[in-house]
């Protein structure tokens, strides 16, 4: 009893205190199988990168974007328990542009955003976080029409800020003529719903980092780009302070609640089998005792499995949880 004893507490501490189960740190997305210095393995870890045609296969050394949503609440209200509910919108009946105050505020978010170091100025695709600049040009390459009066609603002899309903009117118009023309049309990111007002605003830009596998550098990523639109939310105005931003971050979400729900999976099923053992023998002696055993089995299974350097991702989970059943 004792060396079993042992054994459970040494794969406890291994589990859960040093090393420890970490989170991948590889730039890699296959499963490791085998110890980090096994030849399989350095190639994953080493040398697959050197190959252009596995990079562009898990589409590693593109840059991360940033879109920044208005309009649109981060409200999940599908069904948890069905993968195939997507739910439905929830509109922010706050979100407005029009007003002068929200224009200049567009204006200089754009400044601020050029200014930060995690930018990339993009030369292949035109991010439409500055959009403000881009309708600023097109008003003022419009010269006023001395015979077509309505003309004159949008032309360079206006002051910036507009008044609302011009803004509307005006922004409309240049969405209109890019559509009829033969280049490609540059997305403002203004997103309008089937009776032609404006609900939503989605604004892109590309950073410095790189997507990654590496559950730190997508953590830091996501650290620094969130304390960022915090920061700005606060400073807008009434109708844009609920913005918030999503990127390529499935991969992070998934090791981050690996991370955080891993054991409280494998607890929850420790729990499931000591009740399903009282519940069938009625014998509370003999359940602790089954209890007891499956918890050190388990313990020492992951405790091996950090020995061997198995990092947590996906399949290691499922490793971990079907313990418990093979326990």
């Amino acid at each position: 009893i004792c060396w079993f004893a042992a054994l459970a507490i040494g794969g406890a501490y291994i589990s859960c205190f040093n090393p420890k189960l970490k989170l991948p740190t590889l730039e890699t997305p296959s499963v490791q199988v085998f110890r980090l210095s096994h030849p399989f393995e350095r190639y994953d870890a080493e040398y697959c990168h050197q190959f252009m045609f596995e990079r562009l296969e898990h589409g590693e050394g593109q840059h991360m974007p940033v879109t920044i949503v208005w309009g649109i609440l981060p409200v999940d209200n599908g069904d948890h328990f069905n993968p195939k509910s997507n739910g439905t919108l929830v509109v922010d009946t706050t979100f407005t542009i029009q007003k002068p105050e929200a224009q200049k505020w567009l204006l200089e978010f754009c400044q601020n955003v050029k200014n930060q170091t995690f930018y990339y100025p993009d030369l292949e695709q035109k991010a439409t976080v500055c959009f403000m600049e881009e309708f600023l040009r097109w008003m003022d390459s419009r010269q006023c029409s001395q015979r077509d009066h309505s003309f004159n609603l949008c032309c360079n002899h206006l002051t910036f800020p507009y008044r609302s309903e011009v803004f509307l009117h005006c922004i409309k118009i240049m969405i209109m003529e890019q559509g009829r023309g033969e280049d490609e049309t540059y997305d403002l990111g203004l997103r309008f719903d089937g009776e032609g007002n404006l609900a939503a605003m989605a604004l892109q830009f590309q950073t410095i980092y790189h997507y990654s596998f590496n559950y730190s550098e997508a953590k830091q990523f996501y650290n620094e780009i969130e304390l960022w639109i915090t920061e700005e939310m606060r400073t807008a105005p009434v109708g844009l302070q609920n913005g918030w931003f999503t990127s390529k971050l499935e991969l992070y979400n998934l090791q981050n609640s690996l991370s955080t729900e891993t054991m409280v999976v494998m607890g929850l099923s420790i729990a499931i089998s000591f009740v399903v053992l009282l519940l069938t023998t009625w014998n509370v002696l003999l359940s602790i005792f089954s209890f007891m055993a499956i918890t050190g089995t388990v313990l020492v299974t992951v405790g091996l499995l950090v020995l061997l350097e198995w990092q947590l991702n996906a399949v290691e989970s499922l490793f971990i949880s079907a313990a418990v059943g093979l326990s």
